[in-house]
C-alpha cells in the first residue's frame, strides 16, 4: 500500500464514463503541528485526470464522508487504490502538494 506522510487518503474514485475521465477522493491532512487526537477536518479533492486539482474542506465525520462516497459511486465513480491513482496520474502527489499549500494559504 502506497502511503504519503502528509495525506491520509481514505477513498479515491475514478469516473470514466462517456467523455469523462475524472478523479474524486478525500483525505485527512497529517499536519505535524496539530493535535493528533483532534482530527476535525477532511478534504475532498477532484480533477480531470492529470489536471489541476481542486479542494473543499469538510468537517470530519465518517458518516458524512461515507455519504459523499456513496453519491460518487451512484455517479459511476469506481473505487481505485492509491497505486492505481498514481499509475493514472504519476504527478499526483506533486500536484496535490503544490495546490494544497496554496489552498491552505488562502484559507480553507
Amino acid at each position: 500500500m502506497l502511503v504519503h506522510p502528509r495525506y491520509d487518503i481514505r477513498w479515491v474514485g475514478h469516473c470514466q464514463y462517456d467523455n469523462s475521465d475524472k478523479i474524486w477522493g478525500w483525505f485527512i491532512y497529517n499536519d505535524p503541528t496539530a493535535d493528533k487526537k483532534a482530527v476535525t477536518k477532511s478534504y475532498a479533492f477532484w480533477a480531470r485526470t492529470g489536471k489541476t486539482p481542486s479542494f473543499k474542506v469538510h468537517t470530519y465525520s465518517t458518516w458524512y464522508m461515507d455519504k459523499l462516497v456513496r453519491e460518487k459511486k451512484d455517479r459511476k465513480y469506481n473505487e481505485i487504490t492509491v497505486e492505481k491513482l498514481v499509475g493514472l496520474w504519476p504527478s499526483f502527489f506533486e500536484d496535490i502538494d503544490n495546490r494544497f499549500i496554496f489552498f491552505m494559504l488562502v484559507g480553507d
